[in-house]
């Protein structure tokens, strides 16, 4: 009997000690669980570059104008109008900066509370073009991802464009890598490339990012996109614009005759492009002037053949011109500032980078529109190819 109750004894102090250390085990992993996997929110902050930004608290039903330096919280929306700009920083270094007319929602943003160990930032990007420039990471992993109506994005370290319109997402990265994901179908995107996600449709094959924003430059349907006419025409009798084509490839002809006063033929395209998040801006044409009555620039060097004009708009608001003169000969030695000499009936490829502050000043930050003119009395002038090339 004692020797029964001896073992009871031992049994329930070898039980009970088993138990001790399932608790103090389990404690332990407990502790270690929460070390590892808590994770504390951040705010954002939202920085106001210009204009005014409307702020959509989370259960919120009614936007608020949003102060400068906010800070906001997952659940949040941001959206900028059609005069503001702003930018949003995130715990990691990261930020956000978001053009006119851009819609963000936070959805998480947040980091383990311990150790350096995962960190997250997702965002909704509903519409609108906003610059993504994501830090390298402080944790030993981080999840950067942006949800847009077609598709979702994750970024690594690098800076990123993401263009979202109501029927497409366009991302391009300047520099580091991103995935695109939709319809099943998931591409890598490399440093200096782009995709088009359109919806229900899988994300386009990577492309270079350099690319032509100019509708219809290579004159392909006619006049499509530009307006013709004419203007100061003295003596009534005005210039003519026809598409022509020679091996292939359509052209603009603005061409005048039988006359000795002034005229001036164009045409004309709006363009109204934002260029201040491209690195590279270059404007690219073919000219070949047949003939041309007048020598030089005429009497007040304001009369060529071919005269390009760029009309924009600078960061302070200002509207500005870039515009240059072409002709193919000046016998009476008339004044000719800032044009240059072709050769008679021969195309001649233009090039022109529109950020070089030594060549156009102040720099653009939106092309209103674009024009060719033929002006003087009798001319004959031909424009093709015309490209806006941004990156």
């Amino acid at each position: 009997m004692e020797r029964n109750n001896d073992q009871l004894a031992w049994l329930i102090l070898l039980g009970s000690f088993g138990v001790f250390c399932l608790i103090v085990g389990g404690v332990v992993g407990g502790a270690r669980w929460y070390l590892s996997h808590a994770m504390t929110i951040h705010q954002v902050r939202l920085d106001l570059i210009q204009g005014t930004a409307l702020w959509l608290p989370e259960g919120a039903r009614q936007e608020v104008n949003a102060a400068n330096r906010s800070m906001l919280g997952e659940g949040d929306r941001v959206r900028t109008t059609d005069s503001s700009e702003a930018i949003l920083w995130f715990f990691d270094g990261s930020n956000v900066r978001l053009w006119p007319n851009t819609t963000i929602q936070v959805l998480k943003t947040a980091s383990s509370t311990y150790r350096p160990l995962d960190a997250a930032v997702v965002l909704n990007q509903n519409q609108g073009h906003a610059r993504y420039n994501v830090a390298l990471p402080s944790t030993n992993s981080r999840q950067f991802e942006v949800h847009t109506p077609q598709a979702n994005v994750v970024l690594r370290e690098g800076s990123y464009k993401v263009q979202v319109a109501p029927d497409q997402t366009v991302v391009t990265v300047t520099s580091g890598s991103a995935t695109v994901s939709s319809q099943s179908k998931a591409v890598e995107v490399l440093q200096g490339e782009w995709v088009t996600a359109k919806s229900d449709q899988p994300p386009t094959t990577p492309a270079s990012d350099v690319h032509n924003i100019l509708t219809n430059g290579d004159f392909s349907h006619e006049l499509q996109g530009w307006q013709p006419g004419n203007r100061q025409v003295e003596d009534g009798i005005p210039g003519h614009v026809q598409v022509l084509e020679q091996l292939g490839r359509p052209f603009v002809e603005l061409w005048r005759e039988n006359s000795d006063k002034h005229a001036e033929t164009f045409i004309h395209t709006t363009i109204n492009e934002d260029v201040t998040d491209y690195g590279m801006l270059h404007f690219a044409f073919q000219l070949r002037i047949l003939e041309q009555s007048l020598s030089g620039g005429g009497d007040l060097g304001s009369e060529f053949p071919v005269i390009v004009r760029v009309h924009y708009r600078d960061s302070s608001g200002n509207e500005e011109d870039w515009l240059h003169g072409y002709y193919i000969q000046n016998r009476d030695h008339l004044p000719t500032p800032n044009a240059d000499q072709v050769i008679q009936n021969q195309w001649t490829d233009e090039s022109v980078n529109l950020f070089d502050g030594a060549i156009v000043s102040p720099r653009p930050a939106e092309i209103l529109w674009i024009e060719f003119s033929a002006s003087g009395h009798v001319y004959r002038s031909d424009v093709g190819r015309v490209q806006l090339l941004v990156d």
